[in-house]
């Protein structure tokens, strides 16, 4: 689970999904579900266009025993012209080396602030055609 998320930090969405279980099953509540391999690939394919940085600061981890992992940590994802640290609560499936479910929880009203904040530049950044 470690080196999913590491591959993650690392950006290399490729190595996300040699991790993956071909039926994985990722919800990202509140934003979106992904039920198989082939949808969690097009998010994957969405975010590599937005996200130039994506660092994990666990608080805690730790597995239940049965190849549940349970994370508490900050998520920081960077992008052209906005930046959001968000708290995130996660629960991973793993089974031989793959992760078969991955379901992350965050409160809006501590994501809401950051998306506020990066609101201005993620626009100049557009108007200006490229990432900062």
């Amino acid at each position: 689970m470690q080196a999913f998320l590491g591959a993650f930090e690392a950006l290399d969405y490729d190595e996300v999904l040699a991790l993956s279980a071909p039926s994985i099953r990722w919800v990202n509540a509140p934003l979106t579900t992904s039920s198989n391999k082939q949808q969690f690939a097009k998010a994957l394919r969405g975010m590599s266009k937005v996200v130039t940085r994506f660092e994990v600061q666990y608080s805690d981890i730790h597995e239940r025993g049965d190849g549940v992992v349970y994370t508490d940590r900050i998520d920081i994802i960077e992008g052209p012209g906005f930046a959001m640290k968000i708290p995130v609560k996660g629960e991973f499936k793993v089974q031989d080396g793959l992760v078969t479910e991955w379901v992350d929880r965050f409160s809006w009203t501590k994501l809401l602030p950051s998306i506020a904040r990066g609101i201005p530049g993620f626009i100049a950044a557009r108007f200006r055609g490229r990432p900062d």
